[in-house]
């Protein structure tokens, strides 16, 4: 239904309903958290992540929007930008058009990276993504792995494909430079797959914390089968962090589970 919806109803409404133009620019905010998870690199420098998850551009996203969200977070000077997935919505085109707001997030020290989402696979090439987001400097996971040094110290950054429509390949993604110490992971419920292998820290997008949430209740649709709708969660040694994320599907609405991004300051363990 989702795919449906994204790909073949609303780029026909949206010229005329688009409500989430309002709604983004007041109710958009930004969370913080600092961690410091068993695993981490001891001689690592405090790291400062930008998160970002589901932007999905397209029919309920305007580019200049965007573009003011992302140059305010960017003043936050972030040393790492990492975007979680679903940067579309229904094709994997409609990212060509809002490229140009996307850009100054390669700016940081560290660079900008992106895993897959199941969105990315509705229509289109997912490769066409990646080519897109190679020619803004922001590069991308696909079962991948980097090594980045920071300060006195380096850690393995890595991304694993979507769970849902993608081809998550764990046996790939460690062997290239060993068990990722930060994991980009679109949908949350690989977290525990991450931990029994061994990653400290997991950031997730993909629930949209709920999207639409009534007062103290849990989401209405629920998109992890594990109840990992929004926040923080530790299971045993691993840490994982899910965001809301940015865009919207199904409806240009959010209700109780408004927009955010993600800053995050990782402190090594003392």
């Amino acid at each position: 239904m989702d795919l449906i919806v994204s790909r073949f109803l609303y780029p026909h409404l949206s010229p005329m309903w688009h409500p989430y133009t309002w709604l983004l620019r007041k109710r958009f905010s930004l969370a913080q958290i600092t961690v410091s998870p068993a695993g981490w690199p001891r001689a690592l420098d405090r790291l400062k992540v930008l998160l970002i998850s589901d932007i999905h551009t397209g029919v309920f996203l305007k580019p200049d929007i965007l573009s003011d969200i992302i140059d305010s977070l960017m003043g936050l000077k972030p040393d790492l930008v990492t975007l979680a997935g679903d940067i579309v919505t229904g094709h994997s085109s409609e990212v060509s058009h809002f490229l140009h707001c996307l850009q100054p997030l390669s700016g940081a020290t560290l660079g900008a990276w992106y895993c897959f989402g199941n969105h990315d696979y509705f229509g289109g090439d997912p490769d066409d993504i990646r080519k897109n987001l190679d020619g803004i400097g922001i590069g991308t996971l696909k079962n991948e792995s980097v090594v980045l040094t920071h300060g006195n110290g380096s850690f393995v950054l890595g991304g694993i494909d979507d769970l849902i429509l993608g081809k998550p390949d764990w046996v790939q993604l460690t062997s290239q430079n060993g068990t990722p110490h930060l994991l980009l992971a679109h949908n949350p419920d690989h977290f525990y797959d991450a931990e029994a292998r061994g990653v400290p820290l997991t950031l997730s997008g993909h629930t949209h914390g709920g999207q639409i949430r009534l007062p103290n209740g849990p989401p209405i649709i629920r998109q992890s089968r594990f109840c990992l709708d929004e926040g923080a969660y530790a299971f045993r040694s691993s840490l994982l962090i899910v965001s809301r994320g940015l865009g919207s599907v199904g409806i240009p609405w959010r209700w109780g589970a408004d927009p955010e991004a993600v800053f995050i300051e990782v402190i090594p363990p003392s």
